[in-house]
């Protein structure tokens, strides 16, 4: 028998206490451990009481709650958070999500309405509780150390070849200042990763699949920001908490990852169950390859989980896969062999899997799927894998450049719009 939910209320100086008090519900389910006044008496209370549920009950814009809900979030991740809100602006509601309440309630309310939104939060945590226990989908990290290898491409072309295979898919673009998943799937980014940190609230699957885009393979797509300046509010937290509600419910989840070993890469590579390291015949991008994997056996990253893809595999330029054991120090699994309905399949939205399933390039990119598919146990991807029909969803680049003049709200084009260059961050010490 599950015992009931202890929760401490926590209440700011300026508010009545019994006004709070007239709302807590008197249900079997919710055991109220303390009412306590003040930030600091909340926090050495919390910190000494067994509590399964925060309610922090303020009075207009209050920095303390704002405080101590920031606080909470930082040191106790898994605990629900719930507001009561007496004379608050919209502005202080705003805040309160973005700091990471899960729900908000403005007083006075009656008990019966403050229990439903107590229990509803408790079911959803609960929930995605349960996803991350059960949500053991293989997360594919496409990496490549430097641009220009073909990340995206690579990205998307496996992301639909996996679906035509029967599997549900869900792609995410991690490139999150300059993402071009959604371009290169003809995906148009009416909501994005940004819209999702800033809807608020506490996140569950539904959710979460309410802000994918829906590509006409059936993968799911989480598309990055519009804008550089948007980057930064989606953080390496943020998408611990994306990875297993993605993983609970897809058969595969690919990431198409930013060059470099960022903060958001480094997390990536981390919950990831395979690696695709993307290289090319020169030697720049050998010599990157080699460095990356370095770095991911610096990282402890296993090995036997890495899959070398060699891109535009057969350019011929005096390099060939002895040399590429010489310097990468391991030969390709896969070679994807240079095609020029890429860039036309590119240009025009539709993954070239889709737009010429018989081409050379198309089938190296199934026996990427194939890989995959074969180290878990499933079937291949069909050879004669088919075109379903594009709809409105396969935009090209015409339908998506108007998307993104309407997305920065003042009819420029993204890089008119903002002029901030893009950042790297250094690689940090990777935490278990």
């Amino acid at each position: 028998m599950q015992h009931p939910t202890r929760t401490l209320v926590s209440v700011d100086t300026g508010l009545d206490e019994q006004t709070v008090r007239a709302a807590l519900p008197a249900s079997s389910d919710i055991q109220i451990v303390g009412v306590v006044t003040g930030v600091d008496e909340s926090w050495t209370t919390l910190q000494e009481t067994p509590t399964d549920l925060l309610v922090v009950a303020c009075s207009g814009y209050s920095e303390r709650a704002l405080f101590l809900i920031a606080s909470v979030v930082k040191e106790r991740p898994g605990m629900p958070i719930v507001v009561l809100a007496h004379e608050a602006p919209e502005g202080f509601l705003r805040r309160v999500f973005e700091v990471g309440a899960d729900d908000a309630v403005r007083l006075p309310e009656s008990p019966e309405q403050v229990n439903f939104t107590l229990q509803k939060v408790l079911v959803r945590k609960r929930a995605a509780g349960t996803l991350r226990e059960n949500g053991n989908a293989p997360m594919i990290c496409v990496l490549g150390p430097k641009g220009g290898t073909g990340k995206t491409v690579t990205s998307s072309n496996l992301a639909v070849a996996l679906a035509q295979a029967g599997k549900s898919v869900s792609a995410i673009d991690l490139d999150l200042q300059f993402g071009d998943l959604a371009l290169a799937m003809g995906v148009r980014p009416d909501k994005t990763m940004y819209d999702l940190v800033q809807s608020g609230g506490s996140l569950d699957a539904g959710k979460l699949d309410a802000y994918a885009m829906p590509h006409p393979s059936g993968v799911r797509v989480l598309v990055a920001p519009t804008r550089p300046d948007q980057a930064s509010s989606v953080g390496p937290e943020f998408l611990r908490e994306v990875y297993p509600l993605l993983r609970g419910a897809s058969d595969f989840v690919v990431l198409d990852s930013s060059p470099g070993f960022t903060p958001e890469v480094i997390s990536a590579i981390d919950n990831s169950t395979y690696v695709c390291m993307i290289g090319t015949l020169d030697t720049l991008s050998l010599k990157n390859t080699r460095l990356g994997l370095e770095t991911l056996e610096l990282m402890g990253y296993d090995s036997d989980r890495i899959v070398l893809v060699l891109n535009r595999a057969d350019s011929r330029v005096g390099i060939d896969d002895d040399d590429v054991l010489a310097v990468v120090g391991r030969r390709p699994d896969i070679r994807i062999p240079s095609d020029v309905e890429v860039p036309r399949a590119v240009n025009e939205g539709r993954p070239i899997v889709m737009a010429k399933p018989d081409s050379a390039a198309a089938k190296g990119f199934r026996a990427l799927a194939d890989e995959f598919l074969r180290r878990e146990g499933h079937g291949s991807v069909e050879a004669d894998a088919g075109e379903p029909d594009q709809g409105d969803s396969a935009q090209g680049v015409r339908g998506l450049a108007g998307s993104l003049r309407s997305r920065n709200g003042n009819g420029k084009p993204p890089e008119e719009a903002l002029g901030e260059p893009r950042k790297r961050s250094r690689l940090g010490s990777r935490r278990r």
